[in-house]
């Protein structure tokens, strides 16, 4: 595989129409150092993007590449599969050190705000959703887990929106958001979570149904299309719950174990 020094948004023609983490892909080209690798300059027919601890195969496989894939790609790398070719080609490449997830995008044409509301609930009088302001940004779950990976070079009250779960004090219980900084389309990612595990008596009450109605009725009735990837069951339920339809099953990758033998081939 040969790293691409300069000129590499040149070299991006595989990843157009790609089927699944387009809206991360626009991300790292738009703002993050990201590297890339192909299987050669003139007409490459592989491509590998690494914006760590990702890595995004787009094209084809190729045998002869192997080598210098296992030397580049470690222990603890996630990979990005666009279909069932580079599945088998993986699982050939690392068998047992690679750990295979798989995941649903969803098809968000059939949403409706009418339903979306039949499942916002009353919250418990101590809890309030809010839009999120510059002040639930500083500390807290919110920074750590999307401003620190997503918008360290932008502002989500500028590139973003979103709504907090927050208590009588305004600490943050649980979000739903735009995960990446908005960008050229009409579509965002929707990443929620709440908190439960620092308020077990909050669980099977709606609280996190409703906190993700909340932002997708905003998000519709603003013009955007939410895009829903489910990578477990629970969020794939919640998804069809909502109105959501499956569109693409896909799987991520993950590295648990250094490939120490030398690729010898089949």
């Amino acid at each position: 595989m040969i790293k691409i020094e300069n000129q590499k948004e040149s070299f991006l023609d595989l990843f157009q129409h790609y089927p699944v983490f387009t809206l991360f892909i626009e991300y790292a080209i738009l703002h993050v150092d990201y590297v890339l690798y192909v299987n050669r300059l003139n007409h490459p027919n592989l491509i590998m993007m690494h914006v760590p601890p990702a890595f995004i195969f787009a094209g084809s496989p190729d045998d002869n590449e192997i080598e210098d894939i296992l030397r580049i790609m470690n222990k603890g790398a996630w990979i990005v599969s666009p279909n069932v070719t580079f599945d088998q080609w993986l699982e050939k490449i690392y068998g047992s050190c690679m750990q295979s997830h798989p995941r649903i995008l969803f098809d968000e044409g059939s949403l409706d705000v009418n339903h979306l509301k039949r499942y916002i609930k009353p919250l418990p009088k101590e809890l309030s959703i809010v839009p999120i302001e510059e002040k639930h940004l500083v500390n807290g779950m919110i920074k750590e887990e999307i401003i620190n990976r997503f918008f360290i070079n932008t502002s989500l009250m500028t590139h973003g929106f979103g709504f907090a779960l927050v208590n009588e004090e305004d600490v943050v219980h649980g979000f739903a958001l735009t995960n990446y900084p908005l960008a050229s389309t009409h579509e965002i990612e929707v990443s929620y979570r709440v908190g439960y595990e620092s308020f077990q008596k909050y669980r099977n009450q709606g609280i996190g149904t409703t906190l993700v109605c909340t932002f997708l009725i905003e998000a519709i009735q603003r013009g955007y299309k939410p895009i829903w990837d489910a990578a477990n069951e629970v969020s794939a339920h919640i998804a069809r719950k909502l109105g959501y339809i499956d569109k693409y099953q896909w799987k991520m990758h993950h590295i648990i174990e250094q490939k120490t033998k030398k690729w010898s081939g089949g």
